[in-house]
């Protein structure tokens, strides 16, 4: 008897607290639920988003009276027109996302920008600031490190270090033709469509006819310690040279020289230049310099 009325009062104690356990849980919600709905007026984050800054400016190229500039860590592209510079296009640190690892740019000839990016193995076309991303490929390019874009407008021609070749696309997009095994890190086209690249190996830059799809070798012997750009103007081009922290002259005949170095450069990688000028990116020194291809003078960009 004595049993049976312990079990009981056990089994009532426990309805009661399981009971009185949901109430203050729901109670528990419906506090946290008004706190949540409770705010004060005005009520604005504590911090406020920091405004975008340059952190790692990988490539550069001339976009008329303006430079876009690759900022491989932002990530994103920059436009720089006098001393205004803007954010053409914020990519994301999201791993094999869209623009997550943005290596070159070049200009669209209807309009907008081109970027390789080798997040997602694609070179997308952007027709204005923060317009949607179109990808031209459906992924078929590795790592796309330069691009250069014929004088017609018609062909994109990227320097893929994956498959250490250069590949032509549709500027309306399409599948990539295989052109020159040539490891390009830049690319350029002279006034009479010949496509210069240069490259990390001996055949330091090489001339690829792009309708015979032939490549000849202009200067060999590795004379440059670790190339990343090249830009050709006039009659003859120029490569960034990032370990020996210069700049080399060549010519069409294979003659080259340091054109300059000193402590003006850190890292140089990208490089561009129209008439006047060559325009140099500096990963270490966050800048891009202008100098003045006749006096060698330099002034930052950004």
């Amino acid at each position: 008897m004595n049993k049976l009325y312990l079990i009981g009062i056990f089994l009532h104690a426990s309805k009661l607290l399981h009971r009185l356990g949901v109430v203050v849980v729901l109670g528990l919600v419906a506090c946290l639920a008004s706190g949540q709905d409770e705010k004060p007026e005005n009520d604005k984050p504590a911090v406020e988003p920091a405004p975008a800054e340059v952190t790692y400016p990988r490539a550069v190229a001339v976009d008329g009276d303006s430079l876009l500039v690759v900022d491989l860590d932002l990530p994103g592209i920059w436009k720089v027109t006098g001393e205004q510079r803007e954010l053409y296009v914020r990519g994301t640190k999201l791993l094999r996302k869209p623009m997550n690892r943005p290596w070159c740019v070049a200009v669209h000839p209807g309009g907008g920008i081109l970027v390789g990016d080798s997040a997602t193995r694609e070179i997308y076309a952007i027709a204005s600031p923060d317009a949607e991303l179109k990808p031209l490929t459906s992924g078929r390019v590795g790592i796309p490190m330069a691009l250069a874009v014929d004088a017609e407008g018609k062909m994109i021609y990227v320097g893929d270090a994956e498959k250490r070749a250069v590949f032509a696309v549709p500027i309306a997009g399409g599948e990539p033709e295989l052109i020159a095994r040539v490891n390009a890190r830049g690319l350029a086209f002279d006034s009479s469509g010949n496509l210069w690249a240069v490259t990390p190996d001996a055949a330091a830059v090489q001339k690829i006819d792009v309708q015979a799809k032939k490549a000849e070798t202009v200067i060999d012997g590795r004379p440059y310690q670790f190339p990343n750009g090249l830009t050709w103007t006039g009659d003859h081009g120029y490569v960034t040279d990032t370990y020996s922290k210069s700049i080399w002259k060549f010519t069409a005949d294979g003659e080259t020289e340091k054109w300059l170095e000193g402590d003006v450069l850190d890292r140089p990688v990208g490089i561009a230049s129209n008439e006047k000028s060559v325009f140099v990116a500096d990963a270490v020194k966050k800048q891009v310099f202008e100098i003045d291809q006749e006096s060698k003078e330099v002034k930052p960009r950004l």
